[in-house]
């Protein structure tokens, strides 16, 4: 199952740039819609998962003493991308060839290492099957509108090599995750870094302005999803 999760999040970030033109579905009620589901697998999925991480950092050697170690990883990982993105998008890099050259490999570096991280925390053995789903299910639809973002600032060269990049990285947090099994409290510590980075894609990226915000969709995809997360949970209890 984990390696169809790591080939399916690869193929969307590598093809996702054809699905949903405009011309087939209004990019507002699309942007809305995974904003929707985004939003809701941060409140409902990676908050709690990050406090459960929490205790598996109670190791000797780390002499912890406070309940919210995890949290300040997770910040860590949040100031790191957005530092990253903020200072690559002024405009002193958008004038010069030279500069705009060194602003694209900035951010598709930092985003190859953060879906590798990504891929590689989701087919982790210590995540459950269902959970693994719909890490996997909230994940695509991030990974579609982080590359949107980058086709519509890069445009050609996004689609000439930084896709290409990006689902690699993918395919090796896969290949990793297979072969190479880190401690817990390691593992823990990448997951915590990860979403982090996801926080701001998230809400800096992923949340359309209020222009461009089509409420009904958003709402729409906060209660499906939600509902049927709440419903799994239940039944499943993960």
């Amino acid at each position: 199952m984990a390696n169809w999760i790591i080939i399916y999040l690869a193929l969307i970030n590598f093809f996702g740039i054809y699905l949903f033109r405009e011309e087939t579905v209004p990019s507002k009620k699309w942007f809305s819609f995974s904003s929707g589901i985004a939003i809701t697998y941060f409140f409902m999925y990676l908050l709690p998962s990050l406090n459960k991480r929490q205790d598996t950092l109670r190791v000797d050697w780390l002499n912890l003493a406070l309940p919210s170690e995890i949290y300040i990883v997770s910040l860590i990982g949040f100031t790191v991308f957005y530092g990253t993105m903020r200072f690559v998008r002024t405009p002193h890099f958008q004038d010069e060839a030279v500069d705009r050259a060194v602003s694209y490999w900035l951010q598709v570096t930092l985003l190859t290492a953060y879906m590798s991280f990504s891929a590689y925390v989701v087919t982790a053995d210590s995540v459950t099957f269902v959970a693994r789903s719909f890490y996997a299910t909230a994940l695509g639809v991030h990974f579609l509108a982080l590359g949107h973002d980058l086709n519509r600032h890069y445009g050609e060269r996004y689609m000439r090599q930084g896709r290409y990049l990006l689902s690699g990285g993918i395919l090796l947090g896969g290949f990793f995750s297979r072969w190479i099994d880190l401690a817990a409290h390691v593992e823990a510590l990448c997951f915590a870094f990860v979403a982090g980075a996801m926080i701001l894609n998230i809400v800096k990226f992923e949340l359309p302005s209020d222009r461009n915000l089509h409420f009904r969709t958003f709402v729409l995809a906060v209660c499906s999803y939600g509902g049927l997360l709440l419903i799994l949970k239940h039944l499943l209890n993960f």
